[in-house]
């Protein structure tokens, strides 16, 4: 080879700055979606080991005390007062890992109205009567009993007859997006069992409280990537 071919058979500086550039748009255009399924995958563990924790919680909450529907806390006649959301999460907290205790104050949520997933506004659990608090690992919870002895329906939904409490978890705290389906996630406390919110979650047009039902069922969530 002369000195003349070997030197054309290298890159020019503005081959290499062609290249590099190339890279660094194809870089940009499939990082977000790499981040975004990440994020996605992380946000599905995090639910079903929620699911998992809490489902062994009430297990061990009812070997002790028996099923939820013959639990004896306040009845004010309202499932929204404080004294009941105190006196029904007592029968949780044992089983759990809690970082931060907040009870049913304040300071252990997001400051701003949680959203469905499509985009409407739902409401501020931060000021509410329900009782709230932080696990060890990072996920916020927040509960409530509904109706005492579960003898009410919460709408006609199969799925949602007999419904002892409620509760919520934000996987990733007080950060955004704070919405349903996306990080924050709806289940249902029944007599002897928790089971995810059975509403529709089909595509961004959802409310996003059923979302649960489908990560638990689908192990993804594509619904996100559906208008």
């Amino acid at each position: 080879m002369t000195k003349q071919t070997y030197r054309n058979a290298g890159f020019t500086l503005s081959e290499v700055l062609i290249t590099l550039g190339i890279i660094g748009i194809v870089a940009a255009m499939t990082m977000p979606v790499l981040t975004g399924k990440y994020q996605e995958r992380a946000t599905v563990t995090r639910v079903k080991k929620f699911y998992s924790m809490m489902s062994q919680a009430l297990n061990f909450a009812i070997a002790e005390h028996g099923t939820v529907d013959t639990w004896e806390y306040y009845d004010s006649g309202d499932a929204f007062s404080k004294q009941s959301s105190i006196e029904f999460a007592e029968y949780f907290k044992k089983y759990l890992k809690i970082t931060k205790d907040c009870g049913p104050n304040p300071g252990c949520l997001a400051s701003k109205e949680i959203r469905y997933l499509n985009g409407g506004k739902w409401s501020n659990y931060n000021n509410s009567n329900h009782y709230k608090m932080i696990l060890a690992d990072g996920t916020y919870l927040w509960l409530r009993n509904h109706y005492i002895h579960c003898t009410e329906s919460d709408g006609i939904i199969p799925g949602k007859e007999n419904t002892c409490g409620l509760l919520w978890i934000d996987v990733n705290g007080k950060n955004q997006p704070n919405t349903f389906g996306k990080d924050v996630f709806a289940f249902y406390i029944k007599k002897d069992r928790i089971t995810p919110n059975p509403d529709p979650c089909v595509d961004l047009n959802s409310t996003g409280w059923g979302c649960s039902t489908y990560i638990l069922s689908n192990g993804d969530m594509d619904y996100l990537h559906k208008n």
